[in-house]
C-alpha cells in the first residue's frame, strides 16, 4: 500500500485493506469524487484504464497535480514549513495563505497544524491552529515513495476540483469512489436535521442541502449502470447519517468496516460505526 505524504485527517489508508478488495475492476474508468488526501485512488492506478480524482478544495488537487509533473512544489513547500517551536512563524504563513492562496503553502500549512487538519471558516478563510509539527525525515519518505510511484501513470490519471454534481460519469463503463464529508443526521420525523453526525473542518464547504444532492447524485450513478461504493459513518456517538441510512433503506447493499476509533480519538469512548454502500454484489 502506498500512503500520501498530506497526513490527511480523513484518510482511508488504514482501511485499505478492507474496502480495496471490494471495488469493481470490471469497469475500465474510475472516479475518486471526493479525492481528499489521495490514498484510495493512488491505490488504484495500476487496475483501471483511467482515474479521475476530484476534489472542491482547489489547492489541496493543486498540490497531488503538481507533484505529478515536478519537483518545485516539493521544494517550495519544504521551505515554507516553520517547523518545530516556531508558532510565530504559522501564523504568518496561515496569514499569507489566507491573503494570497496558494497550494504549497496549503501543504504547508496542513503538515504543521493541530492534529494535521485542515479547518476552515464560514469565509473559507484556513483557521486550524499551530500544531508544533512540518516536515520532517518520514515526510521526505512518504514524497517520495508516492511521487515515483503516480508518475508511472501520468498518462491515465487527470484531476478535477469541480462539486461532485459536476462530476461527469462515463456511461456504464465507470466504477465511482465517494467518501463526502460528514451528513446530517436524521432529526426526530426520520428526514434530514441540521446537525452533522460529526464535525469536520472543511465542511464550510458543505451545504446543507448537499446531502439530499448527493443522494440523487448517488442514485443516477446506479441509474446510468455504472459502480458506485458510498463511505462513511453511518453512526456516530448515537446519531445516525441520514443520507447513508437512505441508501441502506433502498436496499443497496453494505459492510461494516472493522476499525476502532476510540483508538484515536481525543474525546472519549463514542460508538462510531463506518460502513461502505455499494450498487453491486460484495458478498464474496
Amino acid at each position: 500500500m502506498i500512503e500520501t505524504p498530506f497526513n490527511y485527517t480523513g484518510s482511508k489508508f488504514k482501511l485499505l485493506e478492507q474496502i480495496l478488495p471490494l471495488f469493481d475492476y470490471s469497469k475500465p474508468n474510475f472516479i475518486d469524487v471526493f479525492a481528499g488526501g489521495g490514498s484510495i485512488y493512488t491505490n488504484v492506478l495500476d487496475k483501471y484504464e483511467t482515474i479521475i480524482a476530484n476534489d472542491i478544495i482547489k489547492d489541496l488537487i493543486l498540490i497531488h497535480n503538481r507533484i505529478l509533473l515536478d519537483d518545485r512544489i516539493i521544494e517550495q513547500t519544504k521551505e515554507l514549513c516553520p517547523g518545530k517551536e516556531n508558532p510565530e512563524g504559522y501564523a504568518k504563513l496561515r496569514e499569507s495563505y489566507n491573503e494570497q492562496n496558494s497550494p504549497e503553502k496549503l501543504w504547508a500549512l496542513m503538515l504543521s497544524c493541530t492534529n494535521n487538519m485542515m479547518r476552515f471558516n464560514l469565509k473559507y478563510k484556513f483557521n486550524q491552529t499551530y500544531g508544533d509539527r512540518g516536515w520532517n525525515t518520514n515526510t521526505d519518505k512518504k514524497v517520495e515513495t508516492f511521487k515515483n510511484h503516480i508518475r508511472q501513470y501520468e498518462d491515465k490519471l487527470s484531476f478535477l476540483s469541480v462539486p461532485f454534481e459536476d462530476v461527469n460519469i462515463f456511461g456504464d463503463r465507470t466504477m465511482v469512489y465517494l467518501d463526502p464529508p460528514y451528513g446530517r443526521i436524521k432529526n426526530s420525523e426520520g428526514t434530514i436535521g441540521k446537525k452533522q453526525i460529526s464535525e469536520a473542518g472543511y465542511n464550510c464547504y458543505w451545504k446543507e442541502e448537499d446531502d439530499l444532492n448527493l443522494y440523487y447524485y448517488i442514485k443516477s450513478i446506479d441509474n446510468r449502470r455504472s459502480s458506485f461504493m458510498v463511505s462513511g459513518v453511518l453512526e456516530h456517538d448515537g446519531n445516525t447519517c441520514w443520507m447513508l441510512d437512505k441508501l441502506i433503506k433502498d436496499g443497496y447493499n453494505y459492510k461494516i468496516l472493522d476499525f476502532d476509533y476510540n483508538k484515536v480519538s481525543r474525546k472519549g469512548k463514542k460508538e462510531t460505526v463506518e460502513v461502505i454502500i455499494t450498487n453491486y454484489d460484495i458478498s464474496k
